[in-house]
């Protein structure tokens, strides 16, 4: 079982459990993971296409307990975080990209949604034209 899998059971079971004891022995398991892979922070610059996925990388972040930052000059998309190699590539960067990869589908159907309800078109309404348009078309077109 990988780092990923224990801490992700660890959290169903902190969310689960009715007892006080189990819970608090549950988040010293999980403490005591996150500091075990926290050993050699090295400091990571993200940078990401777009203020929501910053503000989606920093969410993940605070869940674990990792404070970020910025550097003055560096764009808005970029922020910083010192954590373990061992703790980015197994458990903050794939659960990233997980929610990353939902909220890219999410933004596209409510584009195509709205798209949709705007011009009351869909994707196969597209004109395709074959050959060549003629230069008077083809300037009235840009």
């Amino acid at each position: 079982m990988d780092l990923a899998d224990k801490i992700s059971k660890i959290e169903a079971l902190i969310a689960g459990t009715s007892s006080d004891g189990e819970r608090k022995a549950a988040e010293l398991a999980k403490q005591r993971l996150q500091e075990k892979t926290a050993a050699q922070p090295i400091e990571y610059s993200v940078r990401v296409d777009g203020l929501w996925k910053k503000k989606l990388f920093m969410a993940i972040c605070q869940k674990y307990g990792l404070s970020t930052y910025r550097y003055s000059g560096q764009k808005r998309t970029t922020t910083m975080v010192r954590v373990s190699k061992s703790f980015m590539d197994q458990i903050l960067w794939p659960e990233y990209n997980r929610h990353a990869q939902a909220f890219d589908e999410f933004a596209l159907e409510i584009m195509n949604d709205l798209i949709a309800k705007i011009h009351k078109v869909s994707d196969n309404d597209e004109v395709e034209i074959a050959g060549v348009l003629p230069a008077s078309t083809a300037a009235a077109a840009l």
